[in-house]
């Protein structure tokens, strides 16, 4: 049977309930303690304990599939968690929770003293009941939870049984506004007030300024619980204090004394809650202010809650309808995964896909910081990741919502596009910068690209230029710039470059389609020539495991390089071809390889054996690791046995950035893509059933499952920082769940199954490079300019060899400065001689020239430095060569990454050049600087600063070397990437900024 775990008691089968049916307490009794008076006066102890966020380990999620209502509720250890309004990233809720007492001689709190078990109420999986136990057997609490299609409120129906004379209460722990406050920082505090005409427990927070500068969407916010009879009792106070109605109902079981008011900190409301009947109805209620909140959850508790929950159903019935057939046996799984990718989109930003509606460890995350000196916006997983969104979009492809995949493909061309091309890390919901925005990933800037083709958008004149703008920056920083997929290191990626590669090839259609034939050359080139040295970059012949196989990443560019770097999150160095992980399947899923490729074929038992783990649920793969045990990752929940270095084990990630790495159900559905193409479909099926199996009871898809032996739970008031939550094998981990990519995988590959296929995979790329072989190669040499030529002139001649008669496109990327790409075409002569003069920006630019005849291809890549001022200099100072010392007392650091000389400034300037001021700094020398096998490397990121309004739209402010974009630094990013390479003839860093 599945195990719920209890936070703060022990792990007990959810399946156990008592033998012996309770009875529903009589009406009677429900009502026999009477009103102590109306609540008065302000309540003692602000601000209140340290406010956190909550459990990411959702036990249900939902929303109304209307747009018109706003609110999206989660459950997470049996009790009501984050509720998102009115966007989905905006919590407003740590935990509304019930408490039973006798008056007497106990009080129980949900979370401290009973188990729970959960199943859905219809077929959309979206809505809730959990049955709470109490584990001295005196009582059963049923809630069931839904959303109401017509407002922005949540409904829940709650049910008492248990011997006569049982009190049941609420307690609401409130976030309102997405910070909690309390504690000694007091960021983003709540007032709290008990509504005298109502007994509404009303919290509010109308403060919209947080560390999350570009949130402009952000709105006053109140909160109203009402139930469907007036609270005979309620009180307002402040959390771990003696105005805490929990306090109060331990220390005495009444609700004696009441406050009204409960101003400005971490705030609870308590309610005694009338259950005449056995039953009561609750709603909470939001609005832009107190009185509209109040009208809100009053409005939906007049309501039968099952005619809530008939309308709520109904809407994702017809939602459901729409939505391609599962086969027989797993509808009910198909559809809940196809209903929470759904569900996981903003109802006020089309399109904009959250990565998962809980923030991972949030237990453990701190809601009353003021980072910079203004309130917490602590978004995380509730923000839209360009990569993430592919995946839901997959989903969404295969099981036949075209309308929000395309939704999903405008949302990232018309919002969160940054104007050179790239596509962020991640971003808000209004597309722009959140404050963990960081980095580069160029498969995050190639999947918009398959996804505008394989969405039926490449026709589409207003995304073209975009879609342009995004393949240019990957042919000018491919195949190696930014992280991989898993944001720690940098390096030649078989996962990474195969997404540029199908973007690549699906810009070449589109480029067509547009008439840009130039273009289009140079795209398919590029990606013929990432798919021809894939091997050479990523396959070892000198690793540990087998004679060849793919490693997650080369450095260098060379799998055989001895090479060590440390895997993160407080894991082990290790030899970088010891590092293995799945991400060599992306090249057969999408395409680029076929399944029965010999290095694939070779990999596959690698990967097993290495990272592959058997758990009670089935087969399971870590993101990445070594034949050493424990050296699996250390993004999770603290193992100590792992050696990484945490302690104690349990420990959330968060509270150290170290932990141990777990098993994660989505990469055992990459894995059974594979055995699909390998007509395995048995196997697959196994490993589907191994998704299922690390689901929740409500069929919830973690991030991450717990494979270690169980952990009980930390005691109750545990410091939440260091507490266990408690796991058991096979079943869900802390950090993140749902996670939308793995419901994506979950329900694309219920239907893949049934289609013996991979149904996502993009039939243009498999059509280039697998079902007629792949194109043959021309022979291609440029012979003027050298590569790394410097030069003072604003153009150059570019010439070259072909084969006779072939087309050429020949793009131009100004890399430092961000200008557009520049493309020129041609056509060899008889002889196969080729010649044309390109502009160039100032700085570096990287000229790639494509040739084409037939189907086969030449590719080849130079840089050009153009020291052409683009304006005029108004300030230009030389200095001598060295005095890196200073006035004498400056000391290099011991590491061997610095040595004398590598940061003496011999030149500044200050360039005008209209619309734009360079900062130009040109350096000695840097080489070799932090371990890069490059001839130069700037590394200048930690002295800038992003982002920098300009007069149409937000441009960055980033320090860049000449020959590439140097990385800003970013903190508490989701997972962390190491800086970039760079190089050039000479270190020459220039910045940019508009006016």
């Amino acid at each position: 049977m599945k195990a719920t775990v209890v936070f703060g008691s022990t792990v007990l089968a959810s399946g156990v309930l008592l033998a012996t049916v309770l009875p529903a307490a009589p009406a009677a009794a429900a009502a026999t303690s009477t009103s102590v008076g109306p609540p008065g006066g302000t309540a003692p102890g602000a601000p209140g304990a340290l406010s956190h966020f909550d459990l990411a380990r959702k036990d249900c999620v939902g929303t109304a599939v209307e747009r018109s209502s706003k609110v999206w509720y989660t459950v997470a250890g049996g009790v009501l968690s984050d509720v998102y309004n009115p966007t989905v990233d905006n919590t407003n809720v740590q935990t509304m929770q019930f408490l039973v007492t006798d008056g007497h001689t106990f009080t129980d709190l949900q979370t401290r003293d009973t188990t729970y078990s959960v199943r859905t109420l219809d077929d959309s999986g979206l809505s809730c009941e959990v049955t709470s136990t109490a584990r001295s057997g005196r009582y059963r609490i049923v809630a069931r939870y839904v959303t109401d299609p017509r407002r922005d409120a949540v409904v829940v129906q709650v049910h008492l049984s248990g011997r006569p004379g049982l009190a049941l209460y609420v307690r609401l722990d409130p976030s309102v506004n997405g910070n909690g406050g309390g504690g000694a920082d007091n960021g983003g505090a709540d007032d709290a007030t008990v509504d005298p005409t109502t007994t509404a427990l009303v919290s509010s927070d109308t403060n919209t300024v947080t560390n999350a500068a570009n949130r402009d969407y952000a709105v006053p916010t109140a909160m109203a619980l009402r139930a469907d009879r007036p609270f005979p009792v309620a009180s307002s106070g402040y959390a771990g204090t003696a105005s805490d109605g929990l306090a109060q109902l331990d220390a005495t079981h009444t609700l004696a004394t009441t406050y009204r008011d409960a101003p400005h900190g971490n705030v609870v409301q308590t309610a005694r809650v009338d259950l005449r009947g056995g039953n009561a109805t609750l709603a909470l209620g939001f609005g832009r202010d107190a009185a509209s909140a109040v009208a809100t959850a009053g409005a939906a508790t007049r309501v039968p809650f099952q005619a809530t929950l008939d309308r709520f159903a109904d809407g994702w019935r017809a939602y459901d309808a729409t939505l391609h057939h599962p086969p027989a046996g797993l509808e009910r799984a198909y559809r809940l995964s196809a209903n929470v990718v759904k569900a996981s989109e903003d109802k006020t930003f089309p399109g904009a896909i959250v990565a998962s509606v809980a923030s991972p460890w949030g237990q453990a995350v701190s809601a009353g910081a003021t980072p910079n000196g203004k309130p917490v916006y602590f978004g995380s997983y509730r923000e839209v990741f360009s990569r993430d969104l592919y995946e839901a979009y997959t989903g969404l492809l295969v099981d036949g919502d075209l309308a929000t995949a395309r939704d999903t493909v405008r949302f990232l061309f018309l919002r969160q596009q940054l104007a050179d091309g790239r596509f962020p890390r991640n971003s808000l919901l209004n597309g722009k910068t959140a404050p963990d925005t960081g980095g580069d990933q160029l498969d995050e800037s190639s999947y918009p690209i398959l996804m505008a083709w394989q969405a039926g958008l490449a026709g589409d004149d207003t995304l073209w230029p975009h879609i342009k703008a995004a393949a240019d920056f990957v042919v000018s920083h491919g195949p190696s710039f930014g992280s991989e997929r898993w944001e720690e290191q940098s390096g030649y990626s078989p996962s990474t470059i195969a997404a540029e590669i199908a973007g690549l090839v699906a810009a070449g259609a589109t480029a067509d389609r547009h008439g840009d034939h130039a273009s289009a050359i140079v795209y398919r080139a590029t990606a013929d020539q990432f798919q021809r040295s894939i091997k050479g970059w990523t396959v070892t012949t000198s690793g540990p495991y087998a004679a060849r196989y793919f490693i997650r990443l080369s450095k260098t560019g060379d799998p055989n390089a001895a090479i060590s770097y440390g895997l993160g999150n407080g894991g082990p160095t290790a030899d970088q071809r010891s590092i293995v992980d799945g991400g060599f399947q992306e090249l057969t899923r999408l395409g680029e390889l076929p399944a029965d490729d010999p290095d694939v074929l070779a990999s596959l038992p690698v990967l097993d054996r290495v990272i592959g783990r058997e758990t009670p649920s089935g087969q399971g793969f870590y993101r990445y690791g070594t034949d050493l045990a424990g050296t699996e990752d250390g993004y999770g929940d603290c193992f100590e046995p792992d050696p990484t270095d945490c302690s104690p084990s349990g420990q959330p990630w968060p509270t150290t950035n170290t932990g141990s790495g777990h098993l994660w159900p989505v990469l055992s559905g990459e894995r059974a893509e594979e055995l699909l193409q390998a007509h395995d479909r048995a196997g697959a099926a196994r490993l589907l059933q191994a998704m299922r199996a690390y689901a929740t009871d409500a069929g919830l898809v973690p991030e991450q499952d717990w494979e270690d032996p169980d952990l009980p739970a930390s005691p109750f008031g545990t410091a939440p920082e260091t507490a266990s939550i408690g796991y058991v094998t096979g079943e869900a981990a802390g950090s993140a769940t749902p996670l939308t990519w793995a419901q994506a995988q979950e329900l694309r590959l219920i239907l893949s199954i049934a289609a013996g296929r991979p149904l996502e995979q993009p039939q243009l790329v498999r059509d280039r490079y697998v079902a007629g072989g792949p194109p043959g190669r021309l022979p291609l040499t440029v012979d003027t300019p050298a590569d790394g030529t410097v030069t003072g002139a604003s153009t150059v001649h570019v010439a070259g060899t072909t084969a006779p008669g072939a087309k050429l496109g020949i793009s131009t990327a100004p890399t430092d400065v961000g200008s557009p790409t520049t493309t020129q075409s041609a056509t060899a002569d008889g002889a196969g001689h080729f010649a044309v003069d390109v502009a160039l920006g100032f700085g570096t630019n990287a000229i790639t020239v494509g040739a084409e005849l037939g189907k086969a291809t030449g590719y080849a890549r130079l840089t050009v430095v153009s020291t052409a001022l683009p304006g005029t200099a108004i300030l230009d100072v030389t200095d001598p060569d060295g005095d890196d010392n200073g006035p004498g007392t400056y000391a290099y650091p011991t590491s061997d990454n610095f040595h004398a000389g590598a940061f003496d400034i011999e030149r500044f300037q200050v360039i005008d050049a209209g619309d734009r001021v360079f900062l130009r700094a040109q350096l000695r020398d840097l080489t070799p600087t932090f371990g890069s096998p490059l001839r130069n490397c700037s590394t200048c990121s930690s002295a800038t600063r992003r982002p920098v309004r300009s007069r149409r739209r937000r441009r960055s402010h980033r320090a860049t070397s000449s020959s590439g974009r140097i990385r800003r630094g970013r903190a508490g990013s989701r997972r962390r990437a190491s800086p970039t390479r760079c190089s050039s003839t000479r270190p020459t860093v220039h910045w940019g900024r508009s006016r």
